[in-house]
């Protein structure tokens, strides 16, 4: 969603404005959402010794380097339970079967995806706290607020250099 050119730009201008996720009047609000901050935030990080957070599941399988059978299995039982918690008993029967590919393929991967994006969309639906990184001007995304989160963005902040003055901006909506 970052930058001029980015494709989401065309898509809100379809709707004749840019959407405000402040802007709680409106009818429709369209969000970004990644699913990689998402999974950080559900709390869906595996161990790993060297780092006290853990680390993410290599679960994208058209990365074959570094696609792990476990960390898909992982990541599509976290998603299954969150959809089954939220009323989303078919789906999270899918995510489930899912769960037992042993050759999954990219399609698979862009699905689960979709499905955590449902969830995050789900999350703000019921009023719980988000996370906006960005700025509604030149681009933003929206994800679960959690303290793990926010510690693993103020590392990446501290690593590229974008946090100013030693301070980590984030904005919280609701």
């Amino acid at each position: 969603m970052f930058g001029t050119d980015a494709p989401i730009w065309a898509f809100l201008a379809a709707f004749g404005r840019g959407v405000d996720p402040f802007d709680l009047s409106q009818p429709t609000r369209i969000i970004e959402t990644y699913p990689v901050l998402a999974t950080i935030a559900f709390g869906w990080m595996l161990v790993d010794p060297d780092r006290s957070a853990g680390r993410l599941p290599k679960y994208n399988p058209a990365r074959r380097k570094t696609f792990s059978l476990e960390d898909w299995t992982h990541v599509c039982r976290q998603l299954a339970g969150n959809l089954r918690a939220n009323g989303a008993k078919q789906l999270a029967e899918w995510v489930q079967t899912a769960a037992c590919k042993t050759e999954p393929v990219k399609s698979d991967q862009d699905q689960l995806d979709a499905c955590i994006c449902l969830i995050v969309a789900i999350h703000l639906a019921k009023s719980r706290d988000a996370l906006l990184v960005g700025n509604c001007s030149s681009g933003y995304i929206v994800v679960p607020d959690s303290q793990a989160l926010r510690y693993e963005l103020a590392i990446r902040c501290d690593e590229i250099g974008a946090c100013r003055d030693g301070v980590h901006t984030a904005v919280s909506v609701r």
